[in-house]
């Protein structure tokens, strides 16, 4: 009687953990009524990216709800969050992710320091107070609370909840690319600013008393924070855009802090000046660890022809065309040449999709048949959109600049602002080349001495290119899988080991100059001994050695790492000076050794030898002339890459 009535505890205990489900609540609102006073906005393009990300982490199609545009009235998304609630149990993950307009509202409740709430603008809800419209159709954060407490109680401590806010509430004005929000604060004429009082970071998030004692962790994402603007990146959500690039590359054990600080690594590539935010729980693991962690293998979305198909992968996933693949049967561990059922090649990429033509047709197989494994990778190429602005006028600058991006393959100029990567602008008597997303200048140029200045705008233009293909490139051979991180140099430990284990907030390291000197902390998270190798890479694209550097040669063998070993070294002390920026630490691991510091610090001239095919990659980095069939592909390179990011500022 015991032993059935613990084989059926135990059937119980099984079932409620197979039943608990994944919920996601889908919100999209672009093409705003001219009558609101809203501009449009790249929304409904966030769509397809999320729900991909979400069906690929297993997600049911149909317990996705969208709601785009016109669906999602007020009154349309309080009746789907009240959908969802009823929907909802014990155990299940519940993502929410918004894409729109955000802007600050009149406190109406007492509750606000500074006398605003934060609220999601929907579909009919106006810009500017009048006596027609005192923000009765925005959703305040208030309301927003109320509903993410409910959710948190319904699937309790073994359930999670996310939001994910690709928004933002400021109202500064817009320059460069189209930002989401950047109209004032909602207020009546009698209303007094306190700007001295201070939120959290986002605005929305509030910290709660009102939760059950085994109320479920949540985590918020926004954005941006409560002053920035959010930019669009070429027609999509920055943070939507980087949100489904860091879920295409999860690994085991994988928090939200880690999933944040790829967003980081992501967003400093597409809006480098904005600052994302993360806050709640975000220690936890990712959707309670019931999450698909990246595969060494692609599944067949469609056998288009005997020797066409598609997979459900695409340049976010790290396919690129040129790509050559193996076709395996179902059920493999790895590619075998010798039991390959054929070879194909990537034609086409798109973010979550490739076209793969296989060198001979195949023949009766279906696609649950099929897993496809990389033979010889390719890792995208050097490509910058650039829009040339009608302040530019100078005949040699415009026809020089394009003559370089067709002469190089580098890129192309397009006609549309928002759907570059960086911009051209003449003022004050120079030419400046900047990121489009809010228009920070990158560098400007003036006519020097025996060099025309179109020569000097060209290499600008092409270092900023380098170093927004190293800052994006992507290598994962988990057998090399590290981490990495900058800690204090004050710890009283021994040569090689850490005992730091401060936890941040998910944001970025902030150092200040002749204060804050810091040590790298090196962890191998795979099965093999590793040799990595650190490069700078600052806004405008520059390149510097970190490690090893002038002030820490070390030798190959002193920055051999064994699998699961956390080595401190303490012999290399960094210290830091201006410009105040915030930049990114590039690490690449591999199983022989490597040494990035010659073939930098003489801009690609001089190596020693590429006893390392990365190395000869890195090189190659630097030669922007290829020709227009040129690919860059990876010559044997192999490895994994990790990020860090830091932020130099002022003393307070």
């Amino acid at each position: 009687m015991k032993r059935f009535f613990l084989t059926c505890m135990a059937a119980w205990l099984s079932f409620s953990t197979i039943a608990a489900e994944k919920h996601a609540l889908i919100i999209a609102i672009g093409d705003y009524p001219s009558r609101t006073g809203w501009g449009k906005i790249s929304s409904k393009n966030d769509v397809p990216l999320i729900t991909e990300a979400l069906l690929g982490q297993g997600f049911a199609d149909e317990n996705i709800i969208t709601l785009i545009d016109a669906q999602a009235t007020k009154n349309g998304i309080i009746q789907a969050f009240e959908h969802l609630n009823g929907q909802l149990k014990k155990g299940d993950i519940v993502v929410v992710h918004y894409s729109g307009h955000g802007q600050q509202i009149f406190d109406d409740n007492g509750d606000e320091a500074d006398g605003l709430d934060e609220a999601l603008v929907p579909y009919d809800a106006f810009a500017t107070y009048s006596h027609m419209y005192q923000g009765e159709n925005h959703i305040r954060d208030d309301q927003l609370e109320q509903i993410i407490n409910q959710y948190r109680n319904l699937v309790g401590s073994t359930g999670q909840v996310l939001f994910i806010m690709d928004s933002c509430h400021s109202g500064s004005m817009t320059r460069g690319g189209v930002a989401r929000g950047g109209v004032g604060a909602l207020v009546p004429s009698d209303w007094i600013d306190n700007k001295q009082a201070e939120k959290s970071a986002s605005g929305l998030f509030q910290a709660t008393e009102k939760l059950a004692e085994d109320a479920a962790p949540f985590v918020m994402i926004s954005g941006a924070s409560a002053s920035e603007l959010n930019y669009e990146y070429q027609g999509k959500g920055s943070l939507s855009y980087a949100f489904a690039q860091a879920m295409a590359r999860l690994e085991d054990g994988f928090t939200y802090r880690q999933l944040f600080a790829n967003i980081l690594s992501q967003m400093q590539v597409i809006a480098p000046r904005q600052n994302p935010v993360i806050e709640g729980d975000i220690g936890y693991e990712l959707f309670g660890g019931n999450y698909v962690p990246q595969q060494n293998y692609f599944t067949v979305k469609k056998i288009v022809s005997p020797n066409v198909m598609t997979v459900p992968a695409g340049s976010l996933q790290g396919l690129f065309e040129g790509t050559t693949l193996l076709l395996m049967p179902s059920g493999s561990t790895a590619a075998d040449p010798a039991k390959a059922l054929g070879k194909g090649e990537v034609r086409s990429s798109k973010y979550n999709e490739s076209t793969i033509v296989l060198e001979s047709a195949l023949e009766n197989v279906q696609e649950t048949d099929i897993w496809l494994f990389v033979d010889q990778l390719t890792y995208g190429d050097m490509y910058v959109k650039l829009f040339l602005d009608p302040s530019v006028t100078r005949q040699d600058i415009l026809d020089g600049v394009r003559d370089y991006l067709e002469k190089n393959n580098l890129g192309e100029v397009v006609t549309e602002q928002h759907e570059s990567d960086a911009t051209v602008y003449f003022e004050n008597g120079s030419h400046h080349l900047a990121v489009t997303n809010d228009l920070h200048p990158v560098e400007e140029t003036t006519a020097t001495r025996g060099k025309p200045e179109v020569d000097e705008l060209n290499h600008k233009i092409f270092r900023f290119a380098q170093g927004q293909y190293l800052k994006g490139l992507q290598m994962n051979n988990t057998a090399y899988a590290f981490s990495f991180r900058l800690i204090p140099a004050n710890q009283d430990q021994e040569e090689g080991n850490s005992e730091y284990d401060g936890e941040d907030d998910g944001q970025p390291l902030k150092v200040v100059p002749g204060q804050d000197e810091m040590w790298l902390e090196v962890t191998n998270n795979g099965t093999m001994p590793i040799y990595v190798s650190i490069v700078e890479i600052n806004s405008q694209g520059q390149i510097a050695s970190f490690f090893p550097h002038e002030y820490c040669p070390l030798n190959d063998q002193e920055r051999m790492i064994p699998p699961g070993r956390t080595q401190v070294f303490r012999n290399c002390l960094y210290e830091f000076g201006d410009p105040y920026e915030k930049l990114m630490l590039k690490a690449f691991a591999s199983a022989t050794p490597l040494n990035f510091q010659q073939t930098v610090d003489t801009d690609g001239a001089a190596t020693r030898g590429n006893a390392n095919p990365l190395e000869h990659f890195l090189q190659q980095s630097y030669q922007p002339t290829r020709g227009s069939a040129a690919r860059r592909t990876s010559g044997g390179a192999d490895g994994y890459s990790a990020e860090f990011i830091y932020e130099i500022v002022r003393a307070k």
